[in-house]
């Protein structure tokens, strides 16, 4: 290992061990709706290969599953796309944590049951020339647990992303645009067709990506606006002189809220295989005749920005008063991507520090590791040509009081 890694796994390791505890019971009640819920995402959530790399994809953003992460990533163009007229399709699943006592929002407290969670991330895009277009929905369905009236409640909430981007300067460098929005739902666990509250809020967010035809590295930024939106209740609702709401117990909030994001990193790209090639029709031929030795290292740095007034959902569950988001929350992630098994296996491994939210409690260390194994040839019933490839992957994701694993499948390139 390097001296600049050691130091950066050294400067991870110390802000773990520099973690803190809390408790929930400490903190005073609710007593009215004058507060935000702060819908920040501290573990990576996303497709198989993003997991895998531990979140730092923004500078590679191929495919539908760069679109979570770069808004440029609808015209990057991958080795192997040499149409006109090119798109790709993306499905991918995590499941819900077999470990007890999960801390999902790093607050320090285990009383949440937000540990069962299903998330599902659908996506698709379409190239035509330097032009592309995509769109992605993230589903998260989680049992967060008893409200005041010991009623069992779900949350469901999607996030959807609709993106243009195009390619300039023979596609060296990419820009996009898009649109965020974000909605929720909470449902009681026995009737789901019930809605007690809803949500929905947009803004928009931009990306780009540089890739050099002479250089085996790729750079990136992410620009991500904050959004805001009112959670009103369509259940039965009181409401005071004051505009407090009562919903199954719970004091709604004013507003729930995602914070204002920017996202820089760089990849690199070692061994035989180039990391991008002039694109055009000839592309074909030379993609097939392309080694595929290559190690791919990748890093970014995510900043989250603060949100005043806010608590976490635990907090909201429990009705209890704990600040969340007060302050500027920075991720680091690195991840590796190598190719030991040519044309048939891939592996992949990174590290991420998830900062907290909360004042008392500090940041965890999150190990990845994750694979894509190439299985046969099919043609999809002559859907497809008869030489594609099938593959499935998977990945598992481990920290402190948390765990999470996913799988996927797809076509091999």
């Amino acid at each position: 290992m390097s001296p600049r890694a050691s130091t950066l796994v050294g400067l991870f390791t110390a802000a773990v061990l520099a973690s803190g505890g809390g408790a929930l019971a400490d903190n005073p009640p609710l007593t009215g709706s004058n507060y935000a819920i702060d819908v920040y995402q501290g573990p990576v959530l996303a497709p198989v290969r993003v997991s895998g790399l531990s979140g730092a994809y923004a500078p590679i953003a191929e495919g539908v599953e760069g679109i979570s992460v770069n808004t440029a990533a609808p015209a990057v163009r991958s080795l192997y796309s040499s149409k006109h007229v090119d798109y790709d399709l993306s499905a991918a699943f995590t499941f819900p944590s077999s470990l007890r006592d999960t801390d999902f929002d790093n607050n320090g407290s285990v009383g949440f049951a937000k540990d069962e969670f299903v998330f599902v991330q659908l996506g698709g895009l379409i190239q035509w020339g330097p032009w592309g277009l995509g769109g992605a929905a993230s589903i998260q369905n989680y049992t967060l647990g008893q409200d005041a009236n010991g009623q069992v409640l779900n949350l469901g909430m999607t996030r959807f992303q609709l993106q243009l981007a195009r390619g300039f300067f023979d596609s060296e460098l990419v820009v996009g645009v898009g649109l965020r929005a974000v909605s929720l739902n909470i449902n009681p666990a026995a009737d789901t067709n019930n809605t007690l509250a809803s949500m929905l809020g947009a803004n928009v967010e931009a990306g780009a990506l540089w890739t050099p035809m002479d250089l085996p590295m790729r750079a990136a930024l992410s620009l991500r606006a904050p959004v805001k939106g009112g959670l009103t209740p369509d259940g039965p609702a009181t409401a005071d002189e004051a505009g407090n709401v009562l919903v199954a117990g719970l004091y709604l909030p004013e507003s729930v809220r995602l914070p204002w994001e920017i996202e820089a990193g760089i990849a690199w790209q070692f061994g035989a295989r180039p990391l991008q090639i002039p694109w055009g029709p000839e592309r074909a031929e030379r993609f097939k005749a392309l080694p595929r030795s290559k190690l791919l290292l990748t890093g970014s740095v995510l900043f989250s920005g603060a949100v005043s007034n806010a608590i976490g959902f635990d907090s909201f569950l429990s009705q209890r008063l704990e600040r969340s988001g007060r302050r500027l929350s920075v991720s680091p992630r690195i991840g590796a991507e190598l190719e030991p098994l040519d044309n048939r296996l891939q592996l992949r491994a990174g590290s991420y520090l998830e900062p907290s939210r909360f004042d008392a409690v500090g940041p965890r260390l999150h190990g990845t590791v994750g694979a894509e194994v190439r299985l046969f040839q099919w043609s999809l019933f002559g859907l497809m040509s008869p030489d594609t490839s099938w593959r499935v992957s998977g990945f598992a994701d481990v920290s402190r009081r948390y765990f999470a694993w996913g799988i996927g499948a797809g076509t091999w390139h």
